[in-house]
C-alpha cells in the first residue's frame, strides 16, 4: 500500500504521495507477503517466543502491536516488523500465547488499526491469554476530537490539537486545517481503520469480560507505578489525542482449557 512520505525536498509536507501504476505492484508484492507469513512466518515466530519465555522465566509483559521495541527488557513485542524481543505476528489471528500464561497486556495505539467488527473478538484474545488478575492497557486516539474538528470547534484541545499535527506532520500552520488533521487522526493515511471513544474502550473491555475498568491519560496510570509504552516517549503530544483505559481479569474468572502451542 502506499505510504506517506515528506513531500517537498526540505522534509516538510507529510502526506501521501501521487498515486502511480508502481503502487499496484506494491500492493501485489504485499499480498505475496501476507501469504507467505500465513504459511511459514506465523509458526516460526510461534517457536521462536516460545523459546524466549522458556529462556526467559518470569511475569509475562507483551505490548501488542509493539513496533519495532518494547518499554523495556521485561516486556516481548507482537508486531508486523520484528525487533529486539518483538516478534511478528499477524494481530487478527490468534495470539501465540496459550490461555491464561500472560501477566500484563499493553495495547498502545493498536486497536484502531482494526476494523470496528473485529475489536471485541481481539478484548477478548486479551482476556483469554491473560492470566487471573492479569492488567490490560489499552490506548488509542479519541474520536470525539474528530468530531469537535469536523464540528469546526475552536476550543482549546482542537487548537492544541492542530499545532501538534503540524509540528509532527512539518505543515504549515495553515495547512493544519480543522479537516485535514481531523481525517489524518481517522484514517491515518489508510493505517487507520475504527474510531473509538473512551466509552468505547470500557464497553469492549467490559463485553470481553474484564472488571475494574479505568480511565486514565497515556502520561498517567492505575496499576502501574508509571505507565508502561514507547508511545509517548516518541510523540511528547501524543497526550493530547489519546484516550486510555486499564481493566483487569477478575481473580474469579476461571480459566478457559488451555490450547495453543
Amino acid at each position: 500500500m502506499r505510504t506517506p512520505v515528506f513531500r517537498n525536498s526540505d522534509e516538510t509536507d507529510w502526506g501521501l504521495p501521487p498515486f502511480t501504476t508502481a503502487d499496484i505492484w506494491r500492493d501485489l508484492w504485499d499480498a505475496v507477503r501476507a501469504v507467505f507469513h500465513h504459511l511459514f512466518v506465523h509458526s516460526a515466530q510461534t517457536r521462536r517466543l516460545h523459546r524466549h519465555l522458556r529462556r526467559n522465566p518470569g511475569p509475562v509483559q507483551v505490548s501488542v502491536g509493539s513496533g519495532r521495541s518494547v518499554p523495556d527488557d521485561g516486556w516481548v513485542g507482537l508486531g508486523f516488523r520484528k525487533g529486539p524481543r518483538v516478534y511478528r505476528c499477524d494481530l487478527r489471528k490468534r495470539l501465540f500465547f496459550r490461555d491464561g500464561t500472560v501477566d500484563i497486556v499493553l495495547a498502545e495505539h493498536i486497536v484502531e488499526h482494526f476494523w470496528f467488527d473485529d475489536i471485541p473478538a481481539l478484548f477478548g484474545e486479551f482476556f483469554r491469554i491473560l492470566r487471573q488478575g492479569g492488567i490490560v492497557r489499552v490506548a488509542c486516539p479519541g474520536a470525539l476530537v474528530v468530531c469537535a474538528l469536523l464540528q469546526g470547534e475552536g476550543n482549546e484541545r482542537t487548537a492544541l490539537q492542530k499545532q501538534m499535527d503540524a509540528r509532527m506532520h512539518r505543515w504549515r500552520p495553515e495547512e493544519a486545517t480543522p479537516l485535514r488533521v481531523a481525517n489524518r487522526m481517522a484514517y491515518e493515511f489508510g493505517n487507520h481503520k475504527a474510531l473509538l471513544t473512551e466509552q468505547a474502550l470500557v464497553d469492549s473491555a467490559a463485553g470481553a469480560g474484564f472488571t475494574g475498568i479505568k480511565t486514565t491519560t497515556i502520561d498517567r496510570s492505575v496499576y502501574f507505578a508509571s505507565p508502561p509504552g514507547t508511545h509517548l516517549a516518541r510523540y511528547p503530544d501524543g497526550v493530547l489525542e489519546a484516550v486510555v483505559i486499564e481493566a483487569v481479569r477478575p481473580p474469579s474468572a476461571p480459566d478457559r482449557p488451555e490450547t495453543g502451542p
